[in-house]
Parts: C-alpha cells; sequence; structure tokens
C-alpha cells in the first residue's frame, strides 16, 4: 500500500492537504493504542509530504524560467522596435524644447534606483506590528483578519519572534493555541531549525511555571496548568509528547511532591508501572517509583503513629520512633514491651536504616535502635573469658618469683584461682543490672552530657551501669600489681575503645558456634593493644625481678 492511499488522499493533493490528512487519521491511530498502525501513517505522512514539496519546488522553478524567458524577449521586442523609431525619425532637442529635461539614461545606468514594491496586505500587517505586546496581540490578530491580510500578519509575526528574542515565548505560547503553528496543520512556513527553536523555548517556559508552582506547594494549580499544556495540539506530535514526558520527569526527579500529586500526573499521561509504560529514562522512572514507596511507606507509619485505637506491635513501635518522647515517657512504653515489639521496633529499624535512609532526618530522632539503650544488654561468654585471662595473668605476675614452687605450680594456680573473681563479678552484676535499671533515665543524662558522642555513638556504654563493673575491675588489678597494673589495665582499654583497627578477621559463624574457643582470638584487639600489654608485661616483670620491694607484699599503695 502506497502513502496516498494509507493517507486517503490523491496523488496530487499539496502539503497542507496531507498535514490536515495526518492530523485526522492521528486520531485513529494513537501510537499508544496502535504502535505499528501510527508507524505505518507516520512514513506515508513523511513520504508524501517529501513528494510535494519536491513537485512544489519543481513547479516554481518552470514558471520562474518561463517568466524570465517571456520578459526577454519582450524587452528585446521593445529595445528594436524603440532603435529603429530613433534612427527612422531622429529627434531634435534644439526644436523641442518640451522634451529638453527628458533623462533617456540607459536602463541599466546608476542614475535609476529600484524601489521594493510591498504588497498592499504586507504594508496593512506591518503597521498592525507596531506597538505589538502581549496584551493586545489577541486584537491585532482580529484586525488583520478584518483587513484580509491574515497571512502576511502571521508571516511577518513568526519573521518577530526571531529578530527578537525576547517576544520569542510569548509570541509562540499564544500562536500555538491560537494559530495552530508547530501543529501539522499549522499555515505559516517554518523550517525545521525555526520549529525546534520555538518549541524548546516553549517546553522551557513550561517547565519553569510548573517548577513555581511546584516549589510553592501549590499542587492543585499545577496540575490544572500541566493539564492545559499537554492538550494543546503541537504537544499532541509523537516526538514533542514524548520530549514533554521526559521533562516532566525529570521535574520530578529534582522537586518535592506529594505522592497523590504523582498518582495524578500518571493518570494525565497514562503511566502505569505494572504495564510497562513510563516515559525514558529508565533509570529516573525507577528511581522515582522506588520515591513513591518510600513516600507510602512514611505515610503509612505516619498513621500508624497518631493511631491510638489499637496497640499492636507495628504500631507501638511507630509510636516510639516517629512521636517526639522524652527520656522518661520512652522508658515508660518500652517497660510495657515484649519480644513482639523488639521484634517490631527492630525491623522498623532495619527497614529504615538499609531500605530508607533519605527518612531519618525526618524522624525526631536519626537514632531509630535508640530503644538499646534501655535493654540489659547480656555479657557475652568471651567476654568473661578474656577477663579470667586477664585476672590468670596479673596473678602469675603477682606471685612471680616463686623460687619455693614449681614452674607447674606457678602456672596452674593462677588459672585456677581467678575464677574466684570471675563468680563474684557474675554473681554481683546478676544484682546491679537490675537495680541500675531503675535510674537508667538518670544514667542515660549523665553518659549523653559527659561522654562525647562521637565516642559513644548510640550510647552503648553507659556510665554508671557498666562503669561500676570497670571499677571493680581496675581495682582488682590495682591490688594485684598496683599502679602498674591499673595504667595496663585503664591503657588496654582505652586504646580499644579510640583506635578501630583489629588483627585481621573472625569467621563470624565459627563466633557463633564455638565462643569459649574464639574468646582469645587475636581479631578481637587492636595491634596497639597487643604491643602496649607486652611492654607492660615486660615493665611489670622487670619490677618484680629487679626492684623486689615493688611486690605487693612489701608495697602497697603508698
Amino acid at each position: 500500500m502506497d502513502c496516498w492511499s494509507v493517507l486517503q488522499l490523491r496523488e496530487d493533493a499539496d502539503a497542507r492537504t496531507i498535514k490536515r490528512s495526518y492530523a485526522r487519521l492521528l486520531k485513529t491511530f494513537r501510537p499508544d493504542e496502535d504502535p505499528e498502525g501510527f508507524q505505518r501513517l507516520r512514513e506515508a505522512y513523511e513520504h508524501a509530504l517529501s513528494v510535494a514539496r519536491w513537485r512544489a519546488e519543481y513547479d516554481a522553478d518552470d514558471i520562474e524560467v518561463a517568466t524570465t524567458e517571456v520578459v526577454e524577449e519582450s524587452n528585446q521586442a521593445n529595445l528594436q522596435a524603440w532603435s529603429e523609431t530613433l534612427d527612422l525619425r531622429p529627434l531634435n532637442l534644439e526644436k523641442q524644447p518640451g522634451l529638453q529635461s527628458l533623462n533617456l539614461a540607459p536602463l541599466n545606468s546608476p542614475q535609476r534606483h529600484h524601489e521594493p514594491v510591498i504588497a498592499p496586505d504586507e504594508q496593512a500587517a506591518r503597521v498592525l506590528l507596531d506597538g505589538l505586546s502581549d496584551q493586545n496581540l489577541a486584537e491585532r490578530w482580529e484586525q488583520a483578519q478584518q483587513q484580509q491580510c491574515a497571512q502576511a500578519f502571521e508571516k511577518l509575526l513568526l519573521q518577530l519572534c526571531f529578530d527578537h528574542p525576547g517576544l520569542r515565548n510569548s509570541i509562540a505560547g499564544w500562536a500555538v493555541q491560537h494559530l495552530g503553528w508547530l501543529a501539522p496543520w499549522q499555515n505559516v512556513a517554518m523550517t525545521n531549525w525555526q520549529q525546534d527553536a520555538l518549541a524548546s523555548g516553549l517546553l522551557q517556559d513550561y517547565r519553569q511555571a510548573l517548577q513555581e508552582l511546584l516549589e510553592a506547594g501549590k499542587e492543585r494549580e499545577f496540575l490544572t496548568r500541566l493539564k492545559s499544556y499537554t492538550a494543546q495540539p503541537w504537544l499532541q506530535v509523537f516526538d514533542r509528547r514524548q520530549e514533554w514526558q521526559r521533562i516532566i520527569l525529570q521535574l520530578f526527579n529534582d522537586s518535592e511532591w506529594s505522592l497523590p500529586l504523582f498518582d495524578r500526573v500518571g493518570d494525565v499521561f497514562g503511566w502505569d508501572e505494572k504495564k510497562g509504560i513510563h516515559p525514558e529514562p529508565a533509570s529516573i522512572w525507577q528511581a522515582l517509583i522506588e520515591r513513591c514507596n518510600q513516600e507510602s511507606f512514611y505515610e503509612n507509619l505516619r498513621a500508624k503513629a497518631q493511631d491510638r485505637r489499637t496497640w499492636a506491635a507495628d504500631v507501638q513501635a511507630a509510636h516510639l520512633l516517629m512521636n517526639p518522647l522524652t527520656t522518661s515517657q520512652q522508658k515508660q512504653m518500652i517497660d510495657g514491651f515484649g519480644q513482639n515489639e523488639w521484634q517490631a521496633c527492630h525491623d522498623l529499624g532495619q527497614t529504615l536504616t538499609w531500605r530508607y535512609p533519605q527518612l531519618l532526618s525526618r524522624l525526631p530522632n536519626a537514632d531509630v535502635f535508640l530503644w538499646r539503650r534501655f535493654l540489659p544488654r547480656p555479657i557475652a561468654d568471651e567476654t568473661w573469658i578474656r577477663v579470667w585471662a586477664g585476672i590468670a595473668l596479673a596473678m602469675y605476675l603477682f606471685y612471680f618469683p616463686a623460687e619455693h614452687k614449681s614452674l607447674g605450680y606457678s602456672l596452674s594456680m593462677p588459672l585456677l584461682l581467678a575464677w574466684v573473681p570471675i563468680g563474684f563479678l557474675r554473681f554481683g552484676l546478676s544484682w546491679w543490672v537490675p537495680i541500675s535499671s531503675h535510674f537508667i533515665v538518670f544514667d542515660l543524662w549523665l553518659t549523653e552530657n559527659i561522654v562525647p558522642r562521637r565516642f559513644n555513638p548510640g550510647t552503648r556504654w553507659l556510665l554508671l551501669r557498666h562503669g561500676a563493673a570497670q571499677v571493680v575491675l581496675t581495682l582488682l588489678f590495682g591490688i594485684l600489681l598496683g599502679w602498674l597494673g591499673v595504667v595496663t589495665y585503664v591503657g588496654f582499654i582505652l586504646i580499644g575503645l579510640f583506635h578501630k583497627r583489629r588483627i585481621g578477621q573472625l569467621n563470624p559463624e565459627l563466633s557463633a558456634r564455638r565462643p569459649w574457643l574464639t574468646a582469645l582470638h587475636w581479631a578481637h584487639f587492636s595491634p596497639l593493644q597487643l604491643v602496649f600489654l607486652l611492654v607492660m608485661v615486660c615493665i611489670t616483670l622487670a619490677c618484680q625481678i629487679y626492684l623486689p620491694e615493688y611486690h605487693l607484699t612489701n608495697l602497697k599503695f603508698r
């Protein structure tokens, strides 16, 4: 099937007739409903238009050549007749004074000037363009129609757009609505460059106007203006409609908006994520879909935080994280939590941290695991093993040298005796942890105001609850080794807190299965801790050997 059959036209149709037929058939072969039919229509339209333009140019060339030949023949005939007249009847200027002022200069003489001839309709159109503005543009167009110079006025209006770029967008914005500019059936002839320049300027103006409404929070006016722009005929052309959708997509990617507004805009353009109908580029579209999911999640979370009708686990977790509560109110709420509530808080914290981290800035407290501060965290088994090893080492140095004891006795006794203080510490902590939970609000306030947050992120360590156990251990090492023991223990702990680098890595699965075997693994310690511990052990041994009076049996805290 040829292009004329597809367009339902005769083969001698001109460009204007082709554009009108294309616009009429475009309503039947819509690109979103019948892409194959639209593609055939578009190819036929372009081919027929090129043929019509070629035919018009060919005919114009023939007419121009024929006209030129006739004019030249006529001029030659007139020149020959005029020459013969001069030869047969020579003029006597002296006897005819009335002709003395006649200028007989040749036609090609420099003294003869040809002024451009302006058609009457163009002259009338030029008068109407004088003093043209946005306010009187519609009135001048009506006058041009009444004075039968509408075609010339429209042509000069297009020329004015490019002679005065400051008026281009305002004139083009009016012309696309009232004169059909940039549509397939427009009357005024434009080059491709002119069409692209007008379309680009209008699209940028439309985007700027919509952006201002969006930034002002006027979503209803935004939607009304968007529908008005999108319904314009020149934006029904497939390529420009795709470009317009890309601009709106980028605008949403760069601005703040509500979820209902995005849904309504999707209805205007027919976007549907489930059907795969969306504008390009796909990367920005997917980012907006994820943002929609984020906003939907946040709105659902806010609704739960304001819900007072039920006390489900997820509702209580939302209340804890979304509402600005004091520490006492948080403690009061958490006291009634059970396993389900703790799990809901944990799941919500994980979702906010890893999937929607942008929402953390909207929460009253960016620490979504703040509830952990109120939990009496149990001491891991490997921690007790490290404490036992430290006490055993201190006891060995305490009994060194032991001349009257064998080597096996000197090594085994500290290992056995170290379990005695471990037992007392575990018994004491079993009483201390419940007691400290009663004044944990004061403990949190004291810790947050004394310890810098960068050294204790998330308030993991509390001054009273955890500091009491550290003070007891410090005194124990002081009793065994004096000031060297205190310096060794305190320095070892401080290096571990401030120096985050560790020796190698530890397999988490092995650590979970065999905590007793992995308790003393080197990966738990900083290299500076081990160097510091080795230096202090050497210093202590040297004092025990070369300064016997250092031993605690002779010298205690003086």
